[in-house]
């Protein structure tokens, strides 16, 4: 199974969040690629059964800035032809009020569900960077995600 993990990150958080996924899909034989959105030909995923984001949300509850050319990209593809999961890990700050709180893992996964990608696990969103405590949480995701991939190939 091959898994994308790409991730958009200021802070440190989402980053290492990708990381965290790296781990876990890698514990369950994954054959796994890291990247940043920002560097990614949105067109690379239709090589890969599952792909991860991993993103923070902008204040405003937006994407990130650097993700717009990534995301608008993603719109031009079409997943149905050859069946693509995606998992989607969001963080966030409560600060800036509940309902611009970790939206961005949202406005990706509608973006990839309308292009014909396949929802293989609910979005993880965390405040801020993963703990010890979110690693269950992980765990769960990444076995979903993989038993999304097996049930549609």
């Amino acid at each position: 199974m091959k898994v994308l993990i790409l991730y958009a990150s200021i802070t440190g958080n989402a980053k290492g969040m990708a990381r965290f996924l790296v781990q876990f899909f890698e514990h369950y034989h994954a054959e796994v690629t890291l990247g940043e959105m920002q560097q990614t030909d949105a067109a690379k995923l239709l090589d890969y059964d599952a792909v991860i984001l991993s993103t923070y949300t902008w204040s405003g509850g937006t994407i990130p800035e650097e993700t717009q050319d990534f995301y608008d990209d993603l719109k031009a593809l079409d997943f149905s032809k050859k069946p693509l999961v995606f998992g989607i890990a969001g963080t966030g700050d409560k600060f800036y009020g509940q309902d611009r709180y970790n939206t961005a893992p949202d406005h990706f996964a509608a973006v990839l569900t309308e292009q014909g990608a396949i929802q293989g696990a609910s979005p993880i969103k965390i405040e801020q960077g993963a703990t010890q405590a979110d690693m269950p949480a992980f765990n769960a995701f990444t076995q979903a995600v993989m038993a999304k991939v097996t049930s549609v190939q």
